[in-house]
């Protein structure tokens, strides 16, 4: 396994995180999608289950039709809408990650003008700190799957190794402590 830096960690965690929002629009979107398809079927099944003054099969075929193209008109929107959160996610990301691996690049080039070791120091200080916190962007990302998967209506994976990483850096980090 590559040794990791405090930067790969980091920009780790970033990628779960934005891993995390694209699963939480994901599922708005499949969501809201199947609300719309719901309503539109329940509306159809009113309109034709039910004998209704002044509505012959013309009329409710026309009503259903309005219907289905509010419903069009209203999934596009949340498409369109969805499709731009996650542009916003990875613009966010990227520039996060871009910022960390800049101060990353920074640091080393401080640290060979001057000849210290110094910041790579504090960096290997604060890996457990980091590491745990890899860990809980892991968990965020497994639970978030899990709640997308059940709203989405796909049979949720069962996973793990998970809480055993997470207990195993927790114990690592209180040893150290």
């Amino acid at each position: 396994m590559p040794t990791q830096t405090l930067s790969s960690v980091a920009s780790n965690v970033v990628g779960q995180y934005s891993q995390v929002g694209k699963l939480i629009v994901g599922t708005y979107r499949a969501g809201a999608q199947r609300f719309v398809s719901g309503a539109n079927t329940r509306y159809a099944e009113f309109l034709n289950s039910r004998s209704l003054p002044l509505m012959n099969e013309a009329v409710k075929a026309s009503l259903i039709d309005v219907q289905q193209q509010i419903a069009g008109l209203v999934e596009g929107g949340i498409t369109s809408g969805s499709d731009r959160a996650e542009q916003v996610i990875d613009f966010v990301a990227g520039g996060v990650s871009g910022g960390i691996q800049r101060i990353a690049a920074t640091a080393e080039r401080v640290e060979t003008a001057f000849d210290t070791s110094a910041i790579t120091t504090v960096g290997s200080l604060t890996m457990p700190a980091a590491q745990v916190s890899l860990e809980i962007a892991n968990r965020a990302v497994e639970g978030t799957k899990r709640l997308s998967d059940r709203v989405i209506g796909a049979e949720p994976e069962v996973t793990v190794t998970a809480k055993r990483a997470v207990k195993k850096a927790v114990r690592r980090t209180r040893a150290r402590g």
